[in-house]
């Protein structure tokens, strides 16, 4: 237990006629024991920003920043496999064939750009080939240095944490796990800790919405199996009798990688709309001469029609569930509805000068249309219905993340700042506009210290989020 005076700032004119009124603050453990803490989870945890892995993003983690407010209530000392040098500068970004010529990719940056219009602008830049770099450092196991109090892993799922071999298919975890054949689980349970923190999941459906839903290679994790390995997982954390806390799984939408390129960004002149419809004209007509021999096709000849007018319209897309009219001469487009969603990595300079969109539809593999969508939350739904269960039934604290960020979405105001889940502009997430920024993993902190604190009966200390960096322009 740690007792801290805390001064608060009086009136000039009270400060003149008397001396600064402190009040002791009972900082306590509550019925908690926080002396060793091991974090288990994917890059959420580990600290993952920008599309990379970097040692300030570790040192800034979401576990991290927890831990230093642990240490006024009993916490110890929190080990990271820190990742050294060029690596630990520039960030350390996998990508599956560069990793293997030994080769890493550095963080995305906030720098100025020239696209194909000649116009220059402000915003995330994403490295290219050219900008690859050697990994050998990053690559080197530091496993003797351990255990390590982090053991959060980017990519990983929570299929992987009980997996023997994923240290020879993840080169985060490969890194600094003791053997071929550890797993994360194991990894953790060397710390002997006393309580620890949990959040897994996001990735069991994230894979699956980056790569475009059912046009990537990622699958949505089955809910008896997250359930199934989720609650082993917790088998072994708690063991022993620890307590810890526990997160649940965001909705997608809530975050700027999925919301930052809008359905209806095409914005056309009254002679743009007329000179694409009058191109689309002879396709609209085909569908009209479907219709005529099968009426029941009206509906569905209705949702495909490509129409323009002048101001805002919604793109053009593939949709591959829709009847196979390849026969009829007709593709499987339409136009996107305002419930879909198109990710963050869709080629821009294509939208804007390559008539993605417009005189080209946009591939399913970057596009989210409704029925997509709907797997990834009914899984999200199962999967946080899952973790709450989880949760009660054991005693520990529970951190509704999802609630969080949809609240960020909509706008917060924290240590005086506003926030919101507009890229770059909102603060709150990191230049991939999946991961948050260090000021949104601090946001995230104060929550993990609530929830802590609620269930345990503690009075952790909160973080000033103002005191963490914000954004640097290169």
């Amino acid at each position: 237990m740690k007792t801290r005076k805390l001064l608060y700032i009086l009136p000039l004119a009270a400060l003149v006629a008397c001396e600064p009124e402190f009040e002791d603050v009972d900082f306590n453990q509550g019925s908690a024991d926080f002396s060793k803490m091991v974090a288990v989870g994917n890059s959420l945890t580990a600290g993952y920003q920008s599309n990379a892995l970097s040692a300030e993003g570790q040192i800034n983690s979401l576990p991290n920043i927890i831990a230093q407010q642990l240490k006024e209530v009993g916490g110890g000392d929190f080990k990271q496999p820190i990742i050294p040098g060029e690596a630990g500068v520039k960030g350390a970004g996998v990508n599956a064939t560069l990793i293997q010529q030994g080769l890493l990719i550095p963080a995305v940056k906030l720098s100025y750009s020239t696209d194909c219009r000649s116009e220059v602008s402000l915003g995330p830049v994403s490295p290219k080939a050219s900008d690859a770099y050697s990994g050998a450092e990053f690559l080197a196991n530091v496993a003797a240095d351990g255990p390590y109090n982090n053991v959060g892993v980017p990519g990983a799922q929570v299929t992987h944490l009980n997996f023997q071999g994923y240290a020879q298919a993840n080169p985060y975890f490969g890194r600094f796990a003791a053997s071929q054949t550890e797993t994360v689980v194991e990894a953790a349970m060397k710390t002997n800790h006393t309580f620890f923190q949990l959040w897994i999941g996001n990735n069991d459906v994230l894979g699956y919405a980056l790569a475009g839903g059912e046009e990537g290679s990622a699958s949505i994790t089955a809910s008896a199996t997250f359930g199934a390995l989720y609650a082993q997982t917790l088998d072994s954390l708690t063991k022993n009798g620890q307590k810890g806390v526990v997160a649940n799984i965001p909705d997608i939408t809530a975050i700027p990688h999925f919301t930052t390129i809008k359905w209806n960004g095409l914005n056309l002149s009254a002679q743009q709309a007329a000179a694409l419809n009058q191109a689309y004209a002879q396709y609209n007509r085909g569908l009209d001469q479907v219709v005529s021999q099968n009426a029941a096709f009206e509906a569905e000849a209705n949702r495909r029609k490509i129409n323009f007018s002048a101001g805002a319209n919604g793109f053009v897309i593939v949709d591959n569930t829709l009847t196979d009219l390849s026969g009829n001469g007709l593709p499987s487009i339409r136009h996107i509805s305002s419930d879909e969603l198109l990710v963050l990595t869709t080629p821009q300079d294509s939208l804007k000068c390559a008539g993605w969109g417009s005189q080209k539809p946009i591939p399913g593999n970057f596009t989210l249309i409704k029925s997509e969508i709907d797997n990834i939350q009914s899984a999200v739904e199962a999967y946080n219905s899952t973790i709450k269960a989880e949760a009660n039934a054991r005693g520990l604290a529970h951190v509704d993340a999802n609630k969080r960020l949809n609240e960020v979405k909509q706008g917060i105001t924290v240590s005086g700042i506003s926030f919101n889940s507009e890229l770059v502009t909102g603060g709150a997430f990191s230049f991939d506009g999946v991961h948050p920024s260090t000021r949104g993993y601090a946001i995230l902190a104060n929550d993990f210290i609530d929830a802590i604190n609620r269930k345990y009966n503690a009075n952790i200390p909160k973080v000033d989020v103002a005191a963490y960096a914000t954004f640097e322009v290169e």
